[in-house]
């Protein structure tokens, strides 16, 4: 039977932290007694990213990251305590050999050679979080044709997909070399910036994960399943549009002025129908200027967290902030930690979960 890649999260989750289960398979017991041992019982994983940084040449450098929220001190020391281990290579030899595994697959299935390489370990602790990073390269990973870059085939195996599932805390990100934009990408993916991002929970057959990415610069936004389209530029050309309609205009006037009524004090053509230039008149007999609605579609993902904070007294739970937006707990989760990152909001762990307030917000009356 072909890997997949839940097998590999089992053996991964279980050899770096043993207290996670109960339930020891037997190619985890084969690891020995020093895999088991942890002074303090480890915290439980936040969630999983799959990072895949492609290269030009066809290689891909791959980053398998797990999130962790540290609670208190006590998490922190855990965490620490299996940091140094894993970062040592002495828990995650089964990981390592489960990707081996999958990669002989995957060149069995595509007939071409692929090689795992450069495999390094590191974990980091802050802002009560703890991550642990297992990288390596994975060669020949995406097909190249001129300027064409496919990724696809190598999550096939002999017997089907390897990759046949995220789940609800599991993120895959794929990452384009400089001067690449995607043609075609998967059914719910969208860009993140320059990143094609799944979030979990989502479930995949042979194939559907499909990503094609052309060189150049006149290649457009990639759209689900198909060709790219040219809705990022509507901006741009609606601005231009403008520009030649006022050219046009002054041209007009300067050719025949006659053509153009004369303007009243007001901007209007000075009659007595003509509509007043702001809202209606308040008791004071001064006009109110008109409210402007945001469209949300309009504003990033950032600007909307934002907003929810404005709207709601400076600070908002984590878990209403994923209700507002309708986003997924792993998106959410990453967003607010690079907005902490970059000082636009605080987070503030409470039991469970997190307040996330304006930097300098007073948080001392929380409300639910």
């Amino acid at each position: 039977m072909a890997p997949r890649v839940s097998a590999v999260l089992l053996v991964f989750l279980l050899v770096t932290f043993p207290a996670a289960s109960a339930v020891t398979p037997p190619a985890v017991a084969g690891t020995g007694p020093a895999a088991q041992q942890t002074q303090q019982p480890a915290p439980p994983p936040e969630n999983m990213t799959f990072n895949v940084q492609l290269r030009p040449g066809g290689d891909a450098r791959w980053t398998v990251t797990t999130t962790f929220a540290l609670a208190d001190a006590n998490d922190t020391r855990a965490f620490e305590q299996i940091g140094a281990a894993f970062e040592a290579g002495r828990t995650d030899r089964n990981l390592a050999t489960q990707f081996r595994n999958v990669t002989d697959a995957a060149a069995a299935a595509t007939g071409r050679e692929m090689r795992l390489t450069d495999i390094g370990r590191d974990y980091t602790v802050d802002d009560r979080q703890g991550r642990l990073s297992l990288s390596f390269t994975w060669t020949n990973f995406s097909t190249v044709n001129g300027t064409r870059l496919v990724v696809r085939d190598a999550f096939y195996t002999p017997n089907g997909t390897w990759l046949n599932s995220l789940t609800e805390d599991q993120s895959l990100v794929v990452s384009p070399p400089p001067g690449y934009s995607p043609t075609t990408s998967p059914e719910n993916s969208y860009l993140d910036d320059r990143d094609l991002r799944i979030d979990g929970p989502e479930t995949f057959t042979r194939g559907e994960l499909t990503i094609v990415y052309e060189s150049g610069d006149s290649v457009g936004t990639a759209g689900p399943g198909g060709p790219g389209d040219l809705s990022g530029s509507l901006p741009l050309l609606g601005g231009i549009l403008l520009l030649v309609a006022l050219l046009v205009a002054v041209l007009l006037y300067r050719i025949d002025p006659d053509r153009f009524p004369a303007a009243g004090a007001n901007g209007t053509d000075g009659g007595d129908d003509a509509p007043p230039a702001t809202g209606p008149a308040n008791g004071s007999g001064e006009t109110e200027p008109q409210s402007e609605e945001i469209d949300v579609e309009l504003l990033s993902d950032e600007e909307r967290v934002e907003r929810l904070l404005e709207q709601n007294g400076g600070r908002m739970k984590q878990a209403r902030i994923v209700t507002e937006t309708g986003w997924s707990n792993a998106k959410v989760s990453q967003l607010l930690s690079s907005m902490d990152d970059e000082d636009r909001i605080d987070k503030l762990r409470i039991g469970r979960e997190n307040l996330i307030s304006f930097p300098d917000e007073d948080v001392t009356e929380i409300e639910d």
